[in-house]
């Protein structure tokens, strides 16, 4: 069963809308598919970060912090920050 669709509105830039439809035509779809391709990308991404420093939150509150030795072996390995 497919989900029930909900109207939004907002403002964006004439451009912004512009370059949207000119890749609606070019995929030959409508403007609410490549606007919704582009929330579930959004979406996607931001659930993958969210997930890893809810991880990473948790690890901290368990005192699971990474010793001396494994920084200074990152490091070696991936090089210093500038």
């Amino acid at each position: 069963m497919s989900e029930a669709s909900a109207r939004i509105s907002f403002v964006t830039p004439a451009t912004k809308r512009e370059r949207l439809s000119d890749i609606a035509d070019l995929f030959g779809k409508n403007l609410s598919g490549v606007i919704n391709d582009a929330l579930d990308h959004y979406l996607e991404l931001h659930d993958w970060q969210i997930a890893h420093i809810q991880k990473g939150v948790e690890a901290a509150q368990n005192g699971e912090f990474a010793t001396t030795e494994e920084v200074e072996k990152f490091f070696n390995q991936h090089g210093q920050l500038e």
